[in-house]
């Protein structure tokens, strides 16, 4: 029955996305990863999207945008096979990531829109997990992600992270780090602004505002690998999404809520110090 479930949900996607007189085309996914000197954990990647499963009646393509990249990340997708986008030049997004992430939104036809981040490695089955969740309202899925970085302490603290997510009354909001999103209902409502603070969140804001669905599939796991993580780059990344929530209106009580119920101090830290 699950099954059987999914297989209608999967088919039910492909006919949303392609018209009668063509049903016999492939809906094509194009997966975007946006790459900055990740020639640590491109390859296994790579190797991880090679391996996917496709379900029946979609192809996928995957694209890498090597954002000025001054080490061997370009040449390990090469000798891959992977089609490699050079981006060379710093513009005036607020996060470089975001903009190398839309140049490959540009540069792909998909009818479905995968970001992937360059440290996850998918399972096989991740894709036919997922697709099917896609519909006529909804926007954007994403994946659970949990992380590993070899280190066990630090392994230990995302394990804890992940144990507060599972447990907290804060909501589960979608992960940016493994999602496929609708071309068409993203242009349809114009929710990819690359210079707005912590894009994926504000995509997320948009299609909600906009009456559509955002969703995380909580029971879909994608493994973020990163060893070169440390506790300096944790602070960081805080302080930074503190200073995005400021940017995009999110209130002072939810910044402070988040940081106390998901043990984050220095979010709200960002939110106090960052300007809107």
């Amino acid at each position: 029955m699950i099954v059987s479930t999914a297989s209608n949900r999967i088919q039910a996607v492909q006919d949303s996305f392609i018209e009668p007189p063509a049903k016999s085309k492939k809906v094509k996914i194009s997966i975007i990863t946006p790459a900055h000197n990740e020639e640590q954990v491109i390859g296994s990647c790579l190797d991880s999207v090679r391996r996917l499963q496709i379900p029946e009646g979609f192809e996928i393509e995957h694209i890498i945008v090597a954002d000025r990249c001054d080490d061997h990340t370009r040449d390990i997708c090469l000798e891959r096979g992977v089609k490699v986008i050079t981006k060379k030049f710093r513009g005036e997004a607020l996060d470089p990531v975001t903009e190398a992430f839309e140049l490959g939104v540009k540069e792909t036809e998909g009818e479905i829109i995968g970001k992937l981040d360059a440290d996850i490695i998918l399972l096989p089955n991740w894709l036919i997990q997922m697709v099917g969740y896609l519909d006529n309202e909804t926007v954007s899925i994403s994946s659970s992600v949990k992380t590993r970085t070899g280190k066990w302490w630090l392994d230990f603290l995302m394990w804890l992270r992940d144990l507060n997510y599972r447990i907290t009354p804060m909501g589960k909001d979608p992960r940016g780090a493994a999602r496929l999103i609708s071309r068409k209902l993203l242009m349809e409502i114009d929710g990819f602004n690359p210079k707005r603070a912590s894009w994926d969140t504000a995509l997320d804001r948009e299609i909600r505002k906009q009456g559509l669905k955002t969703l995380n599939i909580e029971n879909v796991i994608a493994l973020e690998y990163r060893p070169s993580l440390t506790m300096q780059k944790i602070i960081r990344k805080q302080i930074s999404q503190g200073i995005a929530r400021k940017k995009l209106g999110v209130s002072i009580f939810r910044t402070l809520a988040h940081s106390i119920f998901r043990i984050r101090p220095f979010v709200i830290t960002g939110y106090i110090i960052g300007e809107k």
